[in-house]
């Protein structure tokens, strides 16, 4: 199951950047995906909410899912994780005032409730645990990183839930299109367990955002998969704010688990 769970048959197509699926063993329906930057913003941050809205609506459409399954936080390049429930459905759905705060990775264990985070270059990186049914999404860049986002992702799964999780990394920006400054290549130098995330490239400092995710699911033995992992500032497909700047378009990511118990 581990191989297949995040197997990625659809990139680039006309309805996600990103799709994904599989089959859970209690009889629920895993679905995975990236909405292409032509679906519009999906972030509520400096947006009109009835524009987002609109956007994340139409997008989700494709599936048959709706709106009011969706939780969705207002991020913050934190470490912090929510355990959310049914009873969460349409926390940042519709309108950012009743959004999660501050808040980068959910995770849940109730069948039909949809994650969302938003990306243009940070690491979208998904969770699924198939015999215990838990499901997540994070929101992952270098603050985050570093804070520990990844390792509380997992953490925040039960112990005893753990033995068939499985990570995947999706599209995000790519170690040479990442310059960064000595000062944030030193906070990552200073940690042993990052000592891939900074690779010297033309005499400069560039960050390996997925390296870094590797390095901390390896920490607790957790597989992942880069299938999906796909440079944002090379596709223009894909949404990047270092590419694009100001006039960049959030993209969303999301997981959900139809079905089952």
């Amino acid at each position: 199951m581990a191989g297949a769970l995040f197997s990625v048959p659809n990139v680039n197509v006309a309805h996600a950047a990103i799709e994904g699926n599989a089959d859970l063993p209690d009889g629920s329906h895993l679905l995975w995906a990236l909405s292409r930057k032509e679906f519009g913003p999906m972030s509520y941050k400096n947006r009109p909410e009835w524009d987002v809205a609109a956007n994340r609506l139409q997008f989700l459409r494709l599936w048959q899912l709706k709106l009011d399954q969706l939780v969705a936080p207002f991020l913050g390049h934190t470490n912090n994780v929510q355990v959310v429930t049914s009873a969460d459905m349409r926390k940042g759905a519709r309108e950012a005032s009743t959004a999660l705060q501050d808040t980068d990775a959910l995770l849940t264990r109730d069948p039909n409730v949809i994650l969302m985070t938003t990306h243009a270059d940070c690491l979208p990186v998904w969770l699924a645990a198939p015999e215990s049914g838990w499901i997540g999404i994070a929101h992952v860049g270098w603050r985050g990183l570093l804070a520990g986002i990844v390792r509380n992702f997992i953490e925040a799964v039960p112990a005893e839930h753990r033995g068939d999780l499985h990570l995947a990394v999706g599209p995000g920006i790519s170690a040479p299109n990442y310059e960064v400054g000595d000062d944030v290549a030193d906070k990552f130098r200073a940690e042993a367990r990052y000592a891939d995330v900074v690779v010297e490239m033309d005499g400069s400092p560039h960050l390996d955002l997925v390296a870094g995710v590797q390095a901390d699911a390896a920490e607790f033995d957790i597989p992942v998969s880069t299938q999906a992992s796909i440079c944002t500032y090379d596709n223009d497909y894909l949404s990047s704010y270092r590419r694009d700047g100001d006039s960049f378009a959030p993209m969303a990511a999301f997981i959900v688990r139809l079905g089952g118990r």
